[in-house]
């Protein structure tokens, strides 16, 4: 009996020794500066990534695009570091900052959102990148570098054409705004000065503190300036901003509360201080300064309260930035189909072997 679990011991190891070198074998080769081979494990880990967009299993010709696309980026990239371009570790981690923090709706570090996904979900962040794209950390972090230096790359070498883009036409943001007015609504919105005192190790002294700058709100409302410039000095031990809240699900979402909790806030009066709330992280407090009622914008109006870009000029932002990535696109297209030469890149797989290959 124990030489049968023996042998299905080693047959199990053997299978998984398999796998492996398959994940490992590759299938293609990028060769514009040097050889550098795609896998199958790193077409798996990209077909994962769509999949897990798609809500559904590719299909094998959506599968071979996708190994064509992996081919262009590498093209790109090798064609952009033969130029001597190179994107360093610090801007890739900057620009995957930038958007877990705005997934998260303020600016947190990598560390920060590691934990924050610990303690709602469980998971290590490098699980749960893999949950929701595919794409382990480094992974998707090597996606990321690709994606600057190619956009970068395309931008460098069209520079003076994407320069002279021709501005949109006042007649043109005008007919945009009619045909989608019904899209540019203001909802209701609450505007509050938060403040925040983390615990750090001290819930104690935290709580005087907050307790102490709830006073002062209570107080007199026009101390939250005060208040925000001494949160800016080194060591005040707390932190302190205005923020606008919108009436809607997304805004319980970001805050973390309930609707109820959401409706509680906008029956507020102005210069009303809530009371001391606790969280497993630090004690807060917020004063109501400003409601603004829903309405549908007006070209002139600011497209949010705080803020001076009235919709005009963010229509005419938008139309100008989609002008600009249709130029990038096109110059990428063009850029790709010089690059597209046997000498640049091989397949490795004939068809029907590739066919078996991607058929997992």
């Amino acid at each position: 009996m124990k030489r049968v679990s023996f042998f299905i011991c080693l047959n199990l190891l053997v299978a998984g020794t398999v796998m492996a070198q398959s994940d490992l074998q590759p299938i293609a080769t990028v060769k514009v500066q040097k050889s550098e081979p795609i896998t199958l494990r790193q077409l798996r880990t990209r077909v994962e990534a769509y999949q897990k967009e798609l809500g559904r299993v590719m299909t094998l010709d959506e599968r071979k695009k996708v190994l064509d696309t992996i081919i262009n980026e590498r093209l790109v990239v090798q064609a952009a570091e033969k130029e001597g371009m190179r994107i360093p570790d610090s801007e890739v981690n900057q620009n995957f900052i930038q958007m877990i923090s705005q997934q998260v709706g303020k600016n947190v570090t990598e560390a920060e959102f590691a934990q924050l996904i610990k303690d709602q979900t469980g998971l290590s962040l490098d699980d749960y990148m893999r949950a929701q794209n595919g794409m382990s950390l480094a992974d998707y972090k090597n996606f990321l570098r690709s994606q600057i230096i190619a956009q970068r790359y395309v931008m460098a070498k069209n520079q003076s054409e994407l320069q002279n883009l021709a501005e949109p036409r006042d007649a043109d943001i005008r007919s945009y705004y009619e045909l989608n007015k019904q899209s540019f609504v203001q909802p209701d919105m609450v505007k509050i000065f938060l403040v925040i005192v983390p615990k750090e190790g001290n819930p104690t002294a935290a709580e005087a503190k907050l307790r102490e700058l709830h006073q002062s709100l209570k107080d007199k409302p026009a101390n939250a300036g005060e208040i925000r410039i001494r949160s800016q000095e080194k060591n005040s031990g707390y932190q302190a901003g205005e923020m606008f809240v919108n009436k809607n699900s997304a805004a319980s979402r970001q805050l973390g509360i309930s609707m109820d909790a959401l409706l509680k806030i906008f029956s507020m009066e102005i210069n009303e201080v809530s009371d001391v709330t606790e969280t497993a992280n630090d004690f807060q407090c917020f004063l109501v300064q400003e409601r603004f009622s829903a309405k549908i914008l007006e070209l002139s109006d600011v497209v949010k309260p705080g803020t001076n870009i009235t919709l005009y000029e963010y229509i005419k932002r938008n139309m100008h930035a989609q002008s600009t990535n249709q130029a990038i696109n096109n110059a990428l297209t063009q850029l790709i189909n010089e690059l597209r030469k046997p000498e640049n890149y091989q397949i490795l797989r004939s068809d029907a072997e590739l066919d078996s290959i991607l058929s997992w």
